[in-house]
């Protein structure tokens, strides 16, 4: 999948953080978006790859959210390359859950920033995704028209709404999702909310499924 634009995603620091972060280690941040292409096309293999981008991730993971972001842009917007992008967007999830269990490793050691800040135990690079994702949706009662496209964002929700279970735009979506059209973006969806913390909106889908 090729390269696409990035909107800066908001990771928990204002326009202003994120610029700078972008300014001062531009060479940085490319080197992790290559990293990650490179993972994605299959050049290098997991055992290589993640200590890279965890080393990256250590130093300022808004480096890694930015790459995880452009990629995510082009899983959406080539969700009807099919396998390729299915496989990308799978892969994007993974990735970012990976890296916070490894962020979450090193605040047991004591080798964290302040809690809340990026480089902290309590950053969520996945919730973080998880934001730029939505925005890639259309937000609340929005859905591209196109079903590779629907289908795409609704499963890189669902896989990102795990490691946020108290995401209330998440779940909206994935309950607006529960009643697409097409099955498979309903089941997606359902199997999303099934990960997420209890909520009428959640069990009333959830109830409506099974009727």
């Amino acid at each position: 999948l090729g390269r696409g634009r990035t909107d800066p995603p908001r990771a928990g620091g204002s326009t202003g953080d994120w610029e700078g972060a972008m300014s001062g280690g531009a060479g940085e941040a490319g080197g992790a978006l290559q990293v990650l292409e490179r993972w994605i096309s299959g050049e290098v293999s997991e055992a290589n790859a993640l200590p890279q981008l965890q080393h990256f991730h250590r130093k300022d993971p808004r480096l890694v959210l930015a790459a995880l972001a452009e990629k995510a842009n082009n899983a959406v917007a080539n969700a009807s390359a099919g396998t390729a992008a299915t496989h990308a967007g799978a892969l994007l999830v993974n990735i970012a859950r990976a890296l916070d269990e490894g962020t979450g490793d090193d605040a047991a050691q004591g080798k964290s920033a302040a809690a809340g800040k990026p480089g902290s135990g309590a950053f969520s690079l996945s919730r973080a995704l998880l934001d730029h994702v939505l925005l890639l949706t259309g937000g609340k009662t929005r859905a591209a028209k196109e079903n590779a496209v629907r289908a795409q964002g609704c499963a890189l929700i669902a896989g990102l709404a795990g490691a946020a279970p108290d995401h209330a735009a998440a779940r909206d979506k994935l309950v607006e999702f529960s009643s697409d059209k097409l099955p498979s973006i309903r089941e997606t969806a359902s199997q999303g909310l099934a990960n997420m913390k209890n909520s009428p909106a959640v069990e009333q889908s959830v109830v409506a499924r099974a009727g």
